[in-house]
């Protein structure tokens, strides 16, 4: 059946993927999900977007069952799943695609007009998801991997090109977005045979030089971006070694050179913290002056620039606290014996203010950095079932 400008129903709800659960573009944190999962509207919005999602994959398997039914051939079921199949890859939505190849296997073998296969859409629009599904393939993947488009590119100069500026936006910051385009161009390097790694296009480009032209400007920006990060950390980290500083000052000692809180819990707590905060504010600074002075190569983007990044910021966040205990045990030594719980409590609350603000602001980057950089990798098998 076909619908407006020839498209069909299949297709129509491929191009949704915000009906499918492979289509949704953000995801919930753990902690957003727990809170979320106990107001009563979210809790309502959470099971009909499930609903949705299932009733989207019920229609498609509908869809395909009843095209399997009439047992097309392959001319026939090109002109039918064509569309919705190459569609799908483009747009992520890989439950769309693994049914129509459980439909009709050889669907694997259709392209676009550029000669491009499901899986050098994926790879082209970035959609690991659809990608995934190569795992769940015989030693057919081999040929697929090895086709080329009209240009004469396998599937490794592609993953050479720029993402799609979506994709890119999805990933804050222009070093993490870096990053990603690296692991996508190491992990198709890793599954392309060592003899077609080199292979030139008709336009005698290698997949790496096709990378490093096509990246030239997002690794500036990507320098520009980690160098004002370190900049202004490296600041930070500076102002806190400065403002521990004049905490020393309140020690005090006794005529026979012992400080006068020694015996106290409260003493050593504040020096326990004073010694951290500058320790950790030290090396925060070595490590956001260490990414000042890198080369700022390619290759620095996918681990060692964004491992000086997450411990920089780490040691901040561990200085700032430190720091911030390091006060309020000045305080309680000053107010122990004044019967001030009123005053020490308003002291510890205004404490707390800097650090929170701290994990508002920085926690969300540090938590993009850890999992971009030190996650076991974008591609893996999603099922034990062989598609073809």
């Amino acid at each position: 059946m076909k619908l407006y400008d020839s498209e069909s129903p299949l297709s129509a709800k491929a191009a949704k993927p915000s009906a499918f659960s492979s289509g949704r573009r953000k995801k919930l944190k753990f902690w957003h999900y727990l809170y979320f999962s106990k107001v009563p509207s979210y809790r309502k919005e959470i099971r009909e977007t499930r609903l949705m999602y299932h009733k989207a994959l019920q229609l498609v398997k509908y869809l395909c069952g009843e095209i399997k039914s009439s047992k097309p051939d392959y001319k026939r079921a090109s002109s039918i799943l064509k569309s919705p199949l190459l569609l799908a890859a483009e747009l992520g939505v890989c439950e769309v695609v693994e049914e129509i190849i459980k439909t009709f296997p050889d669907a694997i073998w259709f392209t676009n007009e550029k000669n491009h296969s499901v899986f050098h859409l994926a790879v082209l629009k970035r959609q690991e998801k659809v990608f995934n599904l190569l795992f769940q393939m015989s030693g057919h993947k081999h040929l697929l991997l090895m086709s080329q488009d009209v240009d004469g590119n396998n599937i490794l100069p592609l993953a050479g090109k720029l993402a799609p500026e979506y994709q890119l936006n999805r990933i804050p910051g222009a070093a993490l977005q870096m990053q990603r385009e690296l692991q996508w161009f190491e992990e198709i390097e890793k599954i392309v045979k060592p003899n077609y790694k080199e292979d030139k296009n008709s336009k005698e480009e290698a997949p790496a030089m096709i990378f490093t032209e096509k990246h030239k400007k997002l690794v500036k920006d990507g320098e520009k971006w980690m160098k004002d990060t370190a900049s202004s950390c490296s600041i930070a980290a500076a102002l806190i070694f400065t403002e521990r500083q004049p905490s020393r000052s309140l020690r005090g000692y006794a005529d026979n050179g012992i400080p006068n809180f020694y015996r106290e819990a409260a003493f050593k707590i504040f020096i326990i913290s004073d010694a951290l905060s500058l320790s950790s504010s030290i090396a925060a600074i070595i490590m956001f002056l260490s990414i000042l002075t890198a080369r700022n190569a390619e290759y620095d983007f996918l681990y060692s620039l964004p491992k000086g990044l997450i411990w920089g910021l780490f040691m901040l966040f561990v200085s700032l606290i430190t720091l911030m205990v390091a006060f309020c045990a000045t305080v309680f030594l000053v107010l122990c014996n004044q019967k001030a719980n009123w005053l020490f409590g308003l002291v510890v609350g205004s404490a707390l203010v800097p650090v929170f603000m701290y994990s508002v602001s920085q926690f969300p980057l540090l938590w993009e950095l850890f999992i971009s950089t030190y996650r076991p990798g974008i591609f893996r098998k999603q099922g034990t079932r062989v598609l073809y």
